[in-house]
């Protein structure tokens, strides 16, 4: 088969796109991101990845670049799973898959970028969320932390209203189909009933440039949700969409430049659990499986069935950073 290059996204576009065809359509977005950014190496060695030997596979994989174990293993899998389907469609020059033998958390581990700063302390969150000018902005932050979520779409959070609030410090969540209720703190509290009383937003964080020719400030719609749009000319139906989560947090990212390199919903709910592990293990002096059960049940972590019994499927989480050494390693001992 031959190797041509092609113009577009992939080496080899005709059987990458066979391969990526063949997927759920789950399996298929991350495959096409890790096949498209494989081009360059493949460009580099001349060759398609169902052809790589360990050592150019092994460059492939810390190319990626991933900044936790979860990340990495993904990683793994996905290039083990193609090499795989080349073998199967006779395109492989042998029918060995170097990755066969290795799929074990220490090999993961080595192609992890620690440099990049993956959790907060409960302090740098803190610090975040001190600078905002906007409860609309730190309110974001502080729910995620403290295990708001949803299964898709951040819809927990964009589903809070004020009849959401229970009493004091407990809230209830839906995220469309399933109900829950969790207890959180006091500055969870105090910051959602001043998002829930914020009616105009404060653009920039109230730094702006004196060039700057509009409004400082723009006005939010008013509802009964936490979160809310500002008044565009293009109006909702009163819950805004998950990209305004991710507008907020890189809002708050943006003000906090100086030191946060890197910051989405899915770090600050990781720095979250941890956190709650942590005073389990400051006041236990270990993590046993109901505590971990506590996180799992207040973070809202999918269940599975295990011998006839649903239970929390939180052991990726503890073998990625949900442990003592993570604990030790950002907290200290």
């Amino acid at each position: 088969m031959s190797n041509k290059i092609y113009e577009g996204g992939y080496f080899n576009e005709y059987q990458k796109m066979r391969y990526v065809n063949s997927l759920p359509e789950t399996s298929s977005l991350q495959a096409r991101r890790i096949l498209s950014r494989a081009k360059s190496i493949e460009e580099t060695y001349g060759q398609d990845l169902y052809n790589f030997t360990l050592d150019q596979i092994e460059s492939l994989l810390h190319y990626l670049n991933p900044s936790t174990l979860n990340a990495s293993r993904a990683n793994f899998y996905m290039v083990q799973n193609y090499i795989r389907w080349g073998i199967e469609q006779d395109l492989r020059d042998t029918n060995i898959n170097p990755l066969d033998v290795l799929a074990e958390n220490n090999y993961f581990k080595k192609f992890i970028d620690t440099s990049k700063k993956a959790l907060y302390t409960n302090d740098e969150i803190n610090n975040m969320i001190s600078v905002c000018v906007n409860a609309q902005d730190a309110f974001p932050i502080i729910a995620i932390f403290e295990g708001v979520f949803g299964k898709s779409g951040y819809d927990e959070l964009l589903n809070l209203k004020r009849q959401s609030i229970v009493s004091e410090n407990l809230i209830s969540l839906t995220d469309g189909e399933h109900e829950r209720v969790i207890n959180v703190s006091q500055d969870f509290m105090n910051l959602m009933y001043k998002a829930l009383d914020q009616k105009t937003y404060i653009k920039k964080n109230g730094i702006l440039k004196p060039t700057m020719r509009s409004s400082a400030e723009a006005n939010l719609e008013q509802s009964d949700y936490v979160l809310r749009n500002v008044i565009t000319r293009s109006q909702t139906n009163g819950k805004a969409d998950k990209f305004l989560i991710q507008r907020r947090i890189a809002a708050v990212k943006s003000y906090n430049d100086d030191w946060v390199r890197v910051l989405s919903p899915y770090i600050i709910r990781n720095s979250g659990m941890l956190y709650m592990a942590k005073n389990f293990y400051d006041k236990h002096g270990e993590i046993k499986k109901h505590h971990y059960e506590e996180i799992s049940e207040k973070f809202g972590i999918s269940k599975v069935m295990n011998n006839g019994y649903e239970v929390y499927n939180y052991h990726r989480l503890k073998e990625d950073f949900l442990n003592v050494e993570t604990i030790i390693k950002v907290y200290g001992q």
